[in-house]
């Protein structure tokens, strides 16, 4: 399934290489995902999957600043990154002498076939034009049974469900007040804070600001189609995850994950991210 977008394939990479070039230099200190408590997440996840995989050879697609480079730079023999952002790839860490960073369009990758172990994209699907056309080129560049690891990208579901609420304009809790502004009103805040105009910030998140995220079945429908045999499907961060972390404890927001994941389809509203392991 081609996704529609407001902007054309070209508006959206043109918007994205704006509003990255204009965030590379506060990046890796404002985004939330650069936090401790991820980043130990994400290692996890990256263990894991790097010893399914074998190890050897990683691809990182919108790789950025490096945050998957820089937690799996020990776990892969070669790591190389991808990204149209001069500004974000000039950040990234490539001492070791197995880092490599490509300016290059993940829909016309750089390289042959069969050529990584594994693939992983971290917060990027959704800032494409054509989330189908990277499946099918992530597809083709790894070698058969290999790993496409994507992560927090927006959950259909909930975004649905936060723009159901503003649509009521109820009083309600701290917790969803913040996630309504989070959801709703992001390009609001970049344009105060970094001068990027609100459109042009929704013409680079067309999965969001178009499509309102991501299903996880039609993904997976997707990746199918694309040429993986298998995908894995995780919802991941749910609402007030990290008010009840950092607020309470981490026994605390664990105990809430571990119920709402065992009531799960019927909470996955509830879920604000996704998570996806495709098996080539």
């Amino acid at each position: 399934m081609t996704t529609p977008a407001a902007a054309t394939r070209d508006d959206v990479i043109r918007a994205n290489i704006e509003v990255h070039t204009r965030m590379a230099s506060t990046y890796q200190t404002n985004e939330p995902h650069f936090r401790p408590e991820n980043r130990a997440r994400v290692r996890s996840i990256l263990q894991t999957l790097a010893k399914r995989a074998g190890g050897g050879h990683l691809l990182d697609v919108g790789c950025g600043t490096g945050f998957v480079i820089d937690i799996a730079r020990d776990l892969f023999e070669r790591i190389d990154g991808v990204d149209v952002t001069p500004a974000m790839l000039e950040r990234v860490d490539r001492s070791g002498g197995h880092v490599f960073v490509h300016e290059a369009h993940a829909e016309a990758l750089p390289f042959s076939d069969a050529t990584f172990d594994m693939a992983s994209s971290y917060a990027f699907m959704h800032h494409v034009a054509d989330h189908a056309a990277i499946l099918r080129e992530v597809r083709r560049v790894l070698k058969p049974g290999g790993l496409f690891y994507i992560d927090l990208e927006p959950n259909k579901r909930f975004w649905a469900a936060m723009n159901e609420l503003e649509q009521r304009a109820g009083d309600y809790s701290d917790i969803v007040s913040r996630e309504i502004q989070s959801v709703l009103h992001t390009d609001d805040a970049v344009e105060g804070e970094f001068g990027i105009s609100a459109q042009t910030f929704r013409d680079a998140e067309p999965i969001k600001s178009v499509l309102g995220g991501f299903d996880p079945d039609e993904f997976a429908v997707d990746a199918r189609a694309a040429g993986f045999s298998f995908v894995e499907v995780t919802p991941e961060w749910y609402l007030g995850q990290g008010a009840i972390l950092h607020g309470q404890s981490e026994a605390d927001m664990k105990t809430v994950e571990a119920y709402l994941r065992r009531a799960l389809p019927t909470t996955s509203h509830l879920f604000k991210y996704l998570r996806f392991v495709c098996v080539a």
